[in-house]
């Protein structure tokens, strides 16, 4: 253990993480600062370090943070479906559908110097997809070689699209405030006829927010048994955030309110995502350092190389060819890869709560695409050789 005992039980240095990734985040180089997405940082160098994160501290910040996206971005969803609905859709086909490509030709091309199963591994890792995980496991038997080449992908994969995010703007200039100011005209500048009638805002809903993660929990369990794929859910993100999403745009259920002022939500928010990123860390350090050492760094490059790329072509398709909203962009890419902790680096980066609604508008038909693909992958690796 590199770390003092002091700072090794894990609720200590899960707040360290938090904490010290908030001080690192607020670092500036240029134009350019991690912000939150500093904890993820500074949980895989405590997890290097012998830390540990405490047990369900992953899943339970994540699902706050998952509700709290859902019902800020909840008011822009039906216009963001109306007027991007195919293009967000095409999307979640594309970059998947090129991550899954360039994964098989990997696997293919450096089957010599890593079992081709371990670089099919890294593409449910490196789109961060449990679901597409539990799908490779199916098509190989429950191949250990897969669950290896998951774990080192992730958070690699994760380091690709918070980085992505963070940087495009600077790197291609783009004027974020200028897109935040321009998407909020265009969603809320044309009002939409079939929209429920107005509901008094909350200032916070304690009630309201329970019943979306209940909902959102029971949701996300229902599984569907599709020929050829196994048994499809939208688990607990995907559940969770669609719940917040159709509670957030009805807005009330009797007394019951889901539409609430935005401030207590953004503050959730960030707190949630910065223990979320912080467990990401704390939890992938030891997995990452164990299995590069055994493996070398092939599947770290093939993770991040898979999510990089993927996330450059879906850009070159949303930016350079339909002229997408970078907010609006920004969120659908993370949908389309299925990485909830791209879309929280998102809508810090974007400082707009709006790109939420390009995520929630192509994650579902991306986690169809994920399972699919997945298995197809598998499929070629085994059956092909």
């Amino acid at each position: 253990m590199i770390l003092p005992s002091f700072l090794q039980p894990p609720l200590v240095a899960l707040v360290l993480a938090a904490s010290t990734g908030y001080l690192l985040g607020r670092v500036r180089v240029g134009h350019f600062r991690l912000g939150l997405s500093g904890a993820l940082f500074t949980g895989l160098a405590l997890g290097l370090g012998g830390a540990s994160a405490p047990q369900g501290a992953f899943t339970w910040n994540l699902l706050l943070f998952v509700v709290c996206v859902g019902l800020l971005a909840a008011e822009d969803l039906r216009a963001v479906l109306r007027l991007y609905g195919m293009r967000c859709l095409a999307l979640s086909v594309w970059v998947t559908g090129v991550g899954a490509a360039l994964t098989y030709l990997l696997a293919r091309s450096f089957g010599g110097g890593a079992h081709p199963l371990l670089i099919a591994g890294t593409y449910t890792g490196a789109l961060t997809s449990s679901p597409g995980l539990g799908a490779a496991l199916e098509a190989t038997g429950n191949n250990p070689l897969v669950t290896v080449g998951y774990s080192v992908a992730y958070p690699f994969g994760v380091l690709a699209v918070v980085l992505f995010v963070q940087l495009a703007p600077a790197l291609l200039g783009i004027d974020v405030a200028a897109e935040r100011e321009a998407l909020v005209r265009e969603l809320r500048g044309r009002p939409d006829p079939s929209s429920p009638l107005p509901h008094p805002v909350a200032p916070f809903s304690l009630a309201g927010f329970l019943v979306c993660l209940l909902g959102g929990l029971l949701l996300g369990g229902v599984g569907v048994d599709l020929p050829g794929l196994g048994r499809l859910s939208l688990g607990t993100t995907g559940g969770t955030l669609l719940a917040a999403l159709v509670a957030g745009a009805w807005g009330h259920l009797g007394s019951l309110s889901f539409r609430m002022a935005p401030e207590p939500l953004e503050a959730i928010r960030d707190l949630s995502l910065a223990f979320f990123l912080g467990a990401v860390g704390l939890q992938a350090g030891p997995q990452v350092l164990e299995a590069v050492q055994a493996h070398g760094v092939l599947l770290a490059a093939a993770g991040f190389g898979v999510a990089l790329v993927s996330e450059l072509a879906g850009f070159l398709l949303g930016r350079c060819v339909w002229r997408m909203n970078w907010v609006l962009l920004a969120g659908a890419l993370c949908g389309a890869m299925t990485s909830t902790p791209g879309l929280g680096a998102a809508v810090e980066a974007t400082g707009s709560r709006e790109c939420a609604a390009g995520y929630g508008a192509t994650y579902p038909l991306a986690l169809v695409c994920m399972v699919l693909f997945t298995s197809w992958i598998h499929v070629l690796l085994v059956r092909l050789g």
